[in-house]
């Protein structure tokens, strides 16, 4: 496995954004694609519209931008050969699949936003809700080969920073960082962990240990798609050597089976919400699954003022 050379690495870009204060992120993909009338409960989740509808995967992350997002996540987050081939896909698929979220979310961005691929965690290619258990009985190696060829064609794609996402193990986030020092060397990425009650995450580590493990070209370590209600425990409990970034869902409960989330939770953040967030270290500030354009638009507001 070689070096990858995208056309587009940027590094200074995001760093920009950061130095004027703290960068407003999108929400939830699925959530603005089933405002927009799309079943996603099959096993490859949003990943099946850019096959089938990328023209609203288009139009749902433009909403996100006319809302005030400054950074588009890919589609790419339930992406996987092991996925793709489960689905009756193949791996050419997969690979030109990858590809093309890049260059939707670079569409729809256009010159108002940033664009982060979407590094999905192990667990979401079992489509069983891994990511919020966790799975300490698969090795580092199988980690490590899951991620490897996924990583190189995102960064391929020429995104201008990678979304290390929804990770519940502490070794997944290490595994990845290795390789995009291996695959991409200064390469620009954050990462985000999914956490629970406890100050942990949800496969167990301590979150304090996550956010101090931050390294080489990580510009943020945080929490996305976690209860909106455990973010100021999670950043009060722990120090980082960067920034944190912040995104949870809506605090809705989800059910790994049909794919949906079984109530609304919190869809919009209050605007004392989003500046704690912000006083206790956050510089990104988001939405994650039940978060909506609307709910975007909110955290631009309280940033704003």
């Amino acid at each position: 496995m070689g070096r990858v050379a995208p056309d587009r690495l940027s590094p200074t870009a995001i760093g920009d954004l950061l130095a004027a204060g703290p960068v407003v992120l999108d929400g939830g993909l699925s959530t603005a694609l089933e405002e927009r009338g799309h079943d996603l409960s099959t096993s490859l989740w949003s990943a099946r519209l850019v096959r089938d509808a990328p023209d609203e995967v288009r139009a749902a992350q433009a909403g996100f931008v006319e809302a005030g997002a400054r950074v588009l996540i890919t589609a790419s987050y339930q992406m996987s050969y092991s996925g793709y081939e489960a689905a009756g896909l193949t791996a050419a698929q997969c690979d030109a699949d990858l590809l093309a979220t890049v260059r939707i979310a670079r569409e729809a961005a256009g010159d108002r936003a940033l664009v982060a691929a979407s590094v999905g965690p192990y667990g979401a290619a079992r489509a069983d809700g891994s990511e919020y258990t966790g799975y300490p009985e698969v090795p580092r190696g199988a980690l490590r080969d899951f991620h490897a060829r996924r990583l190189e064609h995102l960064v391929a794609a020429g995104p201008d920073l990678l979304a290390v996402e929804t990770l519940p193990e502490l070794r997944e986030a290490e595994v990845v960082a290795s390789l995009v020092d291996e695959i991409a060397p200064g390469m620009p990425y954050w990462l985000s962990f999914s956490a629970t009650t406890g100050g942990r995450l949800t496969g167990g580590a301590p979150f304090a240990e996550a956010a101090a493990s931050a390294r080489g070209s990580c510009l943020a370590v945080g929490v996305n798609c976690t209860a909106p209600a455990l973010v100021d425990e999670l950043l009060e409990g722990a120090s980082a050597p960067v920034p944190f970034v912040v995104y949870p869902n809506s605090g809705a409960r989800y059910d790994p089976a049909g794919k949906t989330w079984a109530d609304a939770g919190t869809p919009v953040f209050t605007a004392d919400t989003v500046r704690g967030w912000v006083e206790r270290g956050a510089a990104l500030v988001g939405g994650c699954c039940g978060t909506s354009a609307a709910g975007v638009a909110a955290v631009a507001a309280a940033l704003r003022r």
